[in-house]
């Protein structure tokens, strides 16, 4: 092939995942994981793309039901009869004992363009596309990375990968198991398709890039970059281009609201301005507020449940104390000191410095209680 490659990267699908925490709106969102994965297969199609990259997790186990084996076959059979290839490995959710993802018996007969990687790294060439791709199952468990013994030269003109891992970021996820930016860069692909990681996120720039697709749909509350596949463009050997395309039905909102700043007309609003029915929302309530204007989150949350698909309200405002409550506090304490002290301050001080003084007040007599202070 004498022209460029187009690739198409999805990962994190998690079919079959049971979504607990939605209760009986979990087998909704079941159903869109699987509406999700067809569309992904949908792009690929529209698009025209030579290889479609699984880079693990298609399943949330790696036994999964009859039902989920027979649906993912029959979208590999829709690329398969396009000519369309497809690599896929296993992650550490839907690796089967014998190495490959769950249900590969059945997966294996979508087609002759379907190629399954297991725990061994191999190199595999396309035939047509001047292509090779080398892939490896996740191992759970093997301390070693799983670019351990990749090959590096380069047989025909595009060399791509796909693998399931975690890449080493100083101070969050280290040792030996962890794929290091320089290990991918060392390996001189095109491109390192990867899975594990639910948001979209590039790790490795180009001239050898490597991404996480992160999840097409949305798993898990806190995932913000969840929703996309990735269509890679690589018009010739070290220059891909990635653009992310939404997918995913479901979004993630989350919104931080600081209670002592507005009162409750302002919160409404700003869930009234947020409204979707597709959207997963988190409201968080922060500040310092007096008793009086103290919101009930749970009633909230029930008020404006059903203008999205999912919403959390959770409080973490401080009260407000008074001169008397604060008056109440012994004298011999360090907390009791403290406010002594701070009303020292506030009486020498002038009416423009009063606020800020009063607020340090009350957050301080909230860290000293030992609570938490979300500014």
């Amino acid at each position: 092939m004498s022209g460029g490659l187009k690739l198409l990267h999805v990962a994190d699908v998690h079919l079959g995942k049971a979504f607990q925490m939605l209760g009986a709106q979990g087998a909704a969102q079941r159903r869109t994981l699987e509406d999700t994965f067809v569309r992904a297969v949908d792009l690929a199609i529209a698009q025209q793309v030579h290889v479609v990259l699984i880079g693990g997790d298609l399943f949330d186990s790696p036994r999964p039901s009859a039902t989920l084996v027979e649906l993912a076959e029959r979208q590999l059979r829709r690329l398969d009869d396009r000519g369309i290839w497809v690599a896929m490995v296993a992650g550490n959710h839907d690796v089967a004992p014998d190495g490959f993802v769950g249900g590969s018996n059945r997966l294996r007969e979508a087609g002759t363009h379907v190629v399954l990687f297991g725990r061994t790294v191999e190199t595999r060439p396309v035939p047509g596309l001047d292509l090779t791709i080398t892939g490896r199952s996740a191992d759970p468990g093997t301390p070693a990375s799983p670019l351990a013994a990749w090959p590096k030269q380069r047989p025909l003109r595009f060399a791509v990968g796909v693998t399931h891992g975690s890449v080493y970021r100083g101070g969050q996820v280290e040792g030996p198991a962890a794929m290091h930016p320089q290990e991918i860069r060392d390996l001189g692909l095109d491109y390192l398709a990867l899975g594990d990681w639910h948001s979209a996120s590039e790790v490795v720039p180009a001239p050898t890039p490597a991404w996480y697709a992160g999840s097409p749909e949305w798993l898990a509350y806190d995932q913000e970059g969840a929703g996309h596949v990735l269509l890679i463009d690589i018009p010739a050997p070290g220059q891909a281009t990635v653009t992310a395309e939404r997918v995913g039905r479901r979004q993630y909102k989350r919104l931080e609201i600081d209670a002592g700043a507005g009162d409750e007309a302002a919160l409404r609003k700003a869930l009234e301005d947020a409204s979707d029915t597709e959207a997963v929302c988190d409201v968080l309530l922060t500040g310092v507020v007096p008793v009086e204007r103290v919101v009930n989150a749970a009633a909230v949350e029930r008020e404006y449940a059903d203008r999205f698909f999912r919403l959390r309200v959770q409080s973490k405002v401080h009260l407000w104390l008074d001169d008397e409550q604060l008056g109440r506090l012994p004298n011999d304490s360090v907390l009791g000191r403290f406010v002594r002290l701070m009303h020292t301050r506030l009486a020498e001080a002038s009416e423009a410095q009063r606020p800020t003084l009063e607020e340090a007040l009350q957050v301080g007599v909230a860290l000293l209680q030992g609570r938490e202070v979300l500014s």
